[in-house]
Formats: structure tokens, sequence, C-alpha cells
């Protein structure tokens, strides 16, 4: 076992079953412990989703393990195409505020953006209420929600906003990280949604970032140690999947 297979399988050992039993299956395929079948049976029992919380968390586990140009991401993108408001986003929960609609409907097309089964008028819908709602201050002010989700959509979702708007998520993840209100996890799992190893406009990249995970990881020995098993998924997608 290589080096960085070995790491993988210690990284996946740290997920445990309160992370829930799709990121389970899903770690134990990204540390080559079982097929990505075995995560797809999960999704395909699941069937269609009845909430948009549970398309976006079938459309993250497809895109953590690179799955989302395949035919299991049809359910999910047909019922957001169903229940996409009239102005083009999407709400997680009844009763979102604004701020929590922009986060949601960016990090959905962003998702949508990768998939192969997404309408066009979905994906057009979403683009006009995010453009009608761009700033750079959506991204200032260190809510790295924020600038994971409009970096995700920039980088995923072709628009004639994309080029300013990834200067600015970029410099704000770097600033964000650099000040210590970001850690390296959290940064790295914007690097992995937005498939790059920097974003432009930062100098913070994928080898400055796997560096410090790993050494936050060799200083915690015990799964659980610091971080609970949800986090501990991230970590693993991040060091996984970082390109």
């Amino acid at each position: 076992m290589s080096d960085r297979a070995e790491l993988l399988v210690r990284a996946a050992a740290r997920v445990g079953p309160e992370a829930g039993f799709l990121r389970v299956r899903c770690a134990e395929v990204l540390a080559g412990l079982a097929p990505a079948s075995s995560a797809l049976e999960v999704l395909a029992e699941r069937g269609e989703p009845a909430r948009v919380v549970d398309a976006l968390e079938a459309l993250g586990a497809l895109d953590d393990l690179g799955l989302l140009g395949t035919p299991a991401a049809e359910p999910a993108c047909a019922y957001l195409a169903r229940v996409q408001a009239d102005d083009g986003s999407w709400r997680r929960e009844d009763g979102d505020d604004e701020d929590s609609r922009i986060v949601a409907t960016a990090m959905i097309a962003g998702h949508l953006g990768k998939t192969r089964c997404a309408r066009p008028g979905c994906l057009a819908g979403a683009a006009a209420f995010l453009a009608s709602r761009w700033s750079p201050d959506r991204v200032q002010g260190f809510v790295w929600r924020s600038v994971a989700a409009w970096a995700h959509f920039f980088a995923n979702v072709p628009h004639h906003l994309a080029d300013e708007g990834l200067q600015w998520c970029g410099r704000e993840l770097e600033r964000g990280y650099r000040a210590g209100r970001f850690d390296a996890v959290s940064c790295g799992r914007a690097l992995v949604w937005c498939d790059g190893a920097a974003l432009p406009g930062a100098r913070l990249d994928a080898a400055e970032l796997r560096a410090a995970i790993l050494e936050r990881f060799d200083r915690e020995p015990d799964a659980g140690a610091a971080r609970d098993a949800c986090e501990e998924y991230h970590v693993l997608v991040a060091l996984a999947r970082m390109p």
C-alpha cells in the first residue's frame, strides 16, 4: 500500500457513523475500500429527493466522488428543476432569508453545472438570480460559506461575471486563511468544489493547504480527538480530491 493510500485509509477510519450512512459509504469509496457502486446504491435506494436539502446532499456526495457526470445525478436534477422558484433561486428550508437563498442557489448551481442532466433553463434562471445580487460585498467579512458558494458557482457555470467573481473569491479565501478565520480543511473544500489547485487572485494553493491539513492530522492521532465525524469527512475529501 502506498503512503497516500495508507493515509486515506487512516482518514476514512475517523469518519464515524455520526457523519451519516451516505458519508460513511463515500468515505470508504474515497479511501479505496469499496467500489463507487456502494455509494450509488445508497442514493438509488433513496430515490428522488423530497426536499431541497436532500437533493443538495445527493449532489454533494456525487461531487465528492467525482460522479456528477453520471446518470446518478438525474433524480436530484429533475427534482430541483421542478421546485426552483420563479426568480431562479432555491431555499434549503422554508423561511430562509435572502443571504441563505443566495448561498443555497450558488451551491446548487455549482453542482448542476458539473452534471450532464441539468436543464439549461434551470441554470440560466439561477445565474440570472445570482447576477442580480452579486457584489464584492457578498464575499467579504470572513463568511466562509459565502466565499465557497460563490466560488463554486463562478468556477462551474459559464457567466460574464465569472472572472471578476473568482478574483474576489480567491482574494477573500486567502485573506480568511491568513487571518486565521478559515482553516485549511475549509479552504481545501472550496478548491475541491472548484476543481482547481488554486483560485485566481490568491497565492494560496492545494500544496500549502495539504501540508497544513497533514500537519494537523498527524498532531491529532486519535479519531475524533479534535473534530466531529462530519469534520473528519471533510478532511478526507480534501486530502483525496484536492488537485
